[in-house]
């Protein structure tokens, strides 16, 4: 199959923004504003005309450039160039250039920016592992202590191994039902002797 590819340094001149296709995958929309630049006779750098072109990336790609990129940054993106046909408000028929982007990046040659490395199933919102308390026993494991137990999610172990099984529902109506045999075990409250016990709260 024939396509063009392009590599194109330019502006975001719009806020992403993110959507979900019909299957539930997400896809981020905006656009990009180059202005080329040449020097003259004289030694002046002058701009040229401005070009504006439509970008849209989908799944991983696109949940994190909706989470990184932010109107006014200059930006990188290398994808496959397609000329769009649509019709105006007005009813003039138009075109309208568009990037399908592979990669999308912040141009370091303006200025400086952070990585943080995010897994695809993250990204999208179906990495468990990402959960803050999972993260603090794997991040004891990795030191060689084992996490609090308070710390510690019940469907995780000690090993930090998730239980795709565990029923935080039945675990809690379990819980229920053993403080409700503990209280109900303690004999006849009006005959039998006992002690009060301050700071208990129910």
């Amino acid at each position: 199959m024939n396509e063009t590819r392009i590599t194109l340094h330019g502006n975001v001149v719009s806020e992403p923004v993110e959507r979900q296709a019909r299957n539930g995958s997400p896809y981020t929309t905006f656009r990009v504003a180059t202005t080329p630049y040449r020097r003259t006779a004289d030694g002046r750098f002058v701009d040229g005309d401005t070009s504006f072109y439509d970008v849209i990336a989908f799944n991983a790609l696109a949940a994190n450039a909706a989470s990184a990129l932010r109107k006014g940054q200059p930006i990188i993106v290398e994808g496959t160039l397609a000329i769009k046909q649509y019709v105006g408000n007005d009813g003039t028929p138009g075109r309208s250039p568009q990037i399908d982007a592979a990669h999308i990046g912040h141009d370091l040659s303006w200025g400086r920016a952070s990585f943080e490395r995010v897994s695809r199933a993250a990204a999208l919102g179906h990495d468990r592992t990402a959960d803050p308390d999972v993260q603090a026993s794997i991040r004891a494991m990795a030191e060689g202590v084992s996490a609090p137990t308070g710390l510690r999610p019940a469907h995780v172990d000690a090993d930090g191994v998730v239980d795709d099984d565990y029923d935080h529902e039945s675990d809690v109506l379990s819980a229920v039902h053993a403080a409700d045999d503990v209280f109900l075990a303690t004999g006849d409250p009006e005959t039998d002797d006992y002690e009060v016990v301050e700071g208990v709260s129910a």
